[in-house]
């Protein structure tokens, strides 16, 4: 019995399933706010064919390929330096124009932003030292 080999019927349209889910890895990087929105995608669906030498049959190989857009560079600034128990750490620069905080945090008169503290949390260096 034979049929007719297709693109949707090759391998139970596996070819088709791997163009499709790469179609949806792209419309999910532009929808990426962290992505460059104009940047080009693409999707290549590559099948080959190596033949017997009596052309009676062939193996085929099907790869698809996507070229998705790259996350977008963040970039920070941040201290370094030691604390009082001589171990090094580091703190960030806060963008003096940033208008909104996080939930947790409150902005004083002077416009200090301040986390609270958590009551139930324990200072392991204090606590080591303690010992």
């Amino acid at each position: 019995m034979s049929y007719e080999v297709t693109l949707e019927s090759l391998k139970g349209g596996a070819a088709v399933e791997m163009v499709n889910n790469a179609l949806e890895e792209v419309w999910a990087n532009v929808l990426d706010p962290n992505t460059n929105a104009t940047a080009k995608r693409s999707v290549v669906m590559k099948i080959e064919f190596k033949p017997a030498q009596d052309r009676a049959s062939s193996p085929v190989s099907i790869a698809v390929e996507k070229k998705l857009a790259s996350q977008a560079a963040v970039s920070a600034h941040v201290n370094i330096g030691t604390d009082s128990d001589g171990i090094a750490t580091a703190s960030e620069y806060m963008n003096p124009n940033q208008n909104e905080l996080p939930i947790d945090q409150k902005s004083t008169s002077s416009g200090e932003k301040t986390a609270p503290i958590a009551e139930n949390v324990t200072p392991f260096r204090s606590a080591a030292n303690a010992n």
